[in-house]
């Protein structure tokens, strides 16, 4: 095998880095609208940045899905995908576990804040786990 063959992308990366270009896209086109709509203040561009907020959440989950489908285990953005999924999901769990916690009997109540507190020290520890990655990422 030649080292150009080795070299060539695969499908999987193919399809992650066309996420991540269609990703920024939306970014810098959403900041060009924003940087215009604070200078000129027009209802047209506050829509249009409105509408382009949310194509750019869109774009920002199907690159995480992306990248954590097709991506390497071993890359830096798997890795900052799957802490990040992790603490969304711990996150939403810490709320659910809140919401329910007043009509527990106090013993229940107790275990749970317990639970809710353990779960909230998890996300802290996954957070500063993935800051290292993200850095090494960007150099």
């Amino acid at each position: 095998m030649s080292a150009t063959a080795t070299l060539a992308p695969t499908v999987a990366d193919s399809i992650v880095s066309s996420r991540l270009l269609i990703m920024q896209s939306k970014r810098l086109l959403l900041a060009s609208v924003e940087r215009r709509f604070r200078l000129h203040g027009e209802d047209s561009l506050r829509e249009r940045s409105d509408h382009l907020r949310h194509e750019t959440a869109r774009a920002h989950q199907t690159y995480r899905s992306a990248v954590l489908t097709w991506g390497r285990s071993t890359s830096h953005e798997f890795r900052i995908m799957v802490y990040g999924s992790l603490v969304n999901m711990a996150e939403h769990l810490v709320l659910d576990l809140r919401r329910t916690i007043g009509g527990l009997p106090s013993g229940d109540q107790f275990e749970m804040a317990t639970d809710v507190e353990m779960l909230e020290g998890f996300i802290e520890e996954w957070r500063r786990n993935t800051r290292p990655i993200a850095t090494s990422a960007v150099a």
